[in-house]
Order: C-alpha cells, then structure tokens, then sequence
C-alpha cells in the first residue's frame, strides 16, 4: 500500500470517528480560515501595488503568498471532509498611503490570528495533524504581524529620525 492510500485510509478512519456535529464544526474553522486567507492575500497584493517603498512591495507580495499556501492546505482539509470551498469576495480597504495601507494590513492580521486563536481553544475536535498545522499558520501570522508592524514604524513620516 502506498503512503498516499494509507495516510487516506488514515484519514478516513479518523472522519468517520468524528461525530457529525465536531466534523461540521471543523468544516465551518476551515472555511473560515479559508476565507480569511484568501482575502489576506487579495489584501496584500493589493496594497503591495499602491506601496510607496519597493522592498515594501516586494515583502508584502511574498506574505501575500505564503498566506495563499495557507488558503491551499486549508482548501485540501476542507475537500479531504467532504465540504465545499467557500467562495471569496473581496472589496479593497483603499489607504490613503502607504502608512495606511499597512495599518489596514496589521489590523487585519491580528483580527484572524485571534479568531483562529479562539477557535483552536473551543475545538476540541481538532485532529492533531489539523491542530499542529493551524498552530503552524498562527505562528506564520505572528511573524506576518511582526514584519508588517516594522514596515509600518519605516513608513511613518513621524519615524524618519529612528
């Protein structure tokens, strides 16, 4: 048996273990997550375009894509439950500058790291495989927050003189 069919079989034992009501709660986080994924990464791609500075570009089309990963893996869960992935609308948050924009980002970013923060806490039905990657992400957008945050202390006109 290949890796692939026995990690499925796997798997599929583990789903079938679920009740119906912890697998439809985990397909509801991974949808969410899903979602707040994607529209990070529209976001960002988008601010990335009106960046004053290019190496600010240049990082936030790189977090943009690691934040598609996610919403990949995330896609692959959902699909691997049997769910449907969410569809994405996105609207952009237009800053003034790019100050703005990365203010939009920062608080965008730790308004899903808490949400995802909230959601592994109550889930108790959270496989650990699932559990270790969204803890995965969560440390991702830590450091997300964290380089976006710099980028936003260089950008105030305020800062100039650090």
């Amino acid at each position: 048996m290949s890796l692939w069919q026995n990690s499925k079989k796997i798997w599929n034992r583990f789903l079938a273990s679920l009740p119906h009501n912890g697998r439809r709660k985990l397909l509801e986080i991974l949808c969410r997550e899903y979602v707040d994924e994607m529209e990070s990464s529209l976001r960002l791609e988008w601010h990335a375009e009106q960046m004053r500075y290019p190496q600010f570009c240049e990082r936030l089309l790189r977090i943009a894509k690691e934040e598609q990963r996610h919403a990949q893996w995330l896609a692959g869960r959902i699909y691997a439950l049997g769910g449907q992935i969410p569809q994405v609308s996105f609207t952009p948050e237009e800053g003034l500058n790019s100050w703005e924009c990365l203010s939009l980002d920062l608080e965008a970013e730790k308004r899903c790291s808490a949400d995802l923060t909230e959601e592994l806490a109550l889930d108790k039905n959270v496989d650990p495989e699932t559990a270790a990657r969204l803890r995965r992400i969560l440390e991702d957008e830590k450091n997300h927050r964290e380089e976006i945050a710099e980028m936003l202390m260089r950008s105030d006109p305020q800062a100039a003189s650090l």
